[in-house]
């Protein structure tokens, strides 16, 4: 597809994606905040979803920092407040089995997560009852950099909680490691592991929920788009849910796809792209714009 403007008055809601839709982890792109400003002019209500590791307030103000101001969305949702939710209710079997003293694996930013609840946040993993990974505490770390801390966890037989499941995410020009990866990696070596977020459809019917409710509006699933940059988490999701989905190239398959596309060579590549996710867009652009 061309642009935005096209699919504009198909869909009565949208959900945006934040990292490689929105912005590159530093800046909007200029073409996507177009787009959040002819939504608003539209009267199409926005919703963000992302899987950003972090309480929504926080996620918030670093958009409004960034450039993005809050008036020209709807309200937004993340994934470690469904993260941070879990942990405050306890409200199944594993939450309720876990201890208090969690091991963080990830940035300062990160904390707003769990500081206003009642864990202890532990420095040795040896005294931990868990681990709790948000992300690289530097983006240039690589997942062998975190080798010896997820042995000593698996050693104990420490549960792991995930907060953000993207694996890869984009930061400036580069695709660096991101929580999911050190928690997948975590899984494959026996141990045990939740997450939270994307491509989980709960979290795509909580936000529909939501924006009924603050829309005061029923609106049938075939009238909500999805636009994200990930067939693992945001394509994957969409499809779970049963919704509508632009897949654009800025983020990061945009190496595997952008040299094809409009070529000929396109239609396969995103389909074997497609076959080992195991999702399928809707749609797909160059970058999100109008």
């Amino acid at each position: 597809m061309n642009g935005l403007s096209s699919l504009v008055h198909q869909y009565d809601l949208f959900f945006i994606d934040l990292w490689g839709v929105t912005h590159n982890g530093k800046t909007p792109f200029p073409e996507a905040l177009e787009c959040y400003q002819n939504l608003k002019k539209e009267g199409k209500p926005v919703f963000i979803l992302s899987n950003a590791p972090r309480m929504p307030e926080a996620a918030i103000k670093k958009l409004s920092g960034m450039g993005l101001p809050r008036d020209l969305y709807n309200d937004l949702q993340t994934s470690g407040y469904e993260c941070h939710k879990n942990l405050r209710d306890r409200s199944d079997a594993f939450y309720q089995a876990l201890g208090t003293r969690l091991y963080h694996v990830g940035p300062e930013r990160d904390r707003n997560l769990f500081t206003s609840l009642e864990y202890t946040d532990v420095t040795n993993i040896d005294d931990a009852d868990f681990v709790l990974v948000t992300g690289t505490d530097m983006w240039d770390r690589t997942l062998e950099s975190y080798q010896s801390e997820l042995d000593q966890a698996l050693q104990r037989n420490l549960p792991l909680v995930c907060a953000n499941p993207d694996k890869r995410v984009l930061y400036g020009d580069e695709i660096v490691l991101c929580s999911g990866a050190i928690a997948a990696h975590y899984q494959s070596m026996g141990g045990k592991m939740r997450q939270h977020g994307k491509p989980d459809a709960e979290i795509y019917q909580i936000l529909h929920s939501r924006a009924q409710e603050s829309l005061n509006k029923e609106i049938s699933k075939d009238r909500i788009l999805m636009i994200g940059d990930s067939l693992a988490t945001d394509i994957a999701g969409a499809n779970a849910y049963g919704i509508d989905s632009l897949m654009v190239l800025s983020g990061i398959h945009g190496g595997e796809l952008l040299p094809h596309f409009k070529k000929n060579t396109f239609n396969e590549t995103l389909k074997q792209l497609g076959q080992q996710y195991n999702a399928e867009p809707t749609y797909v652009a160059e970058k999100m714009h109008w």
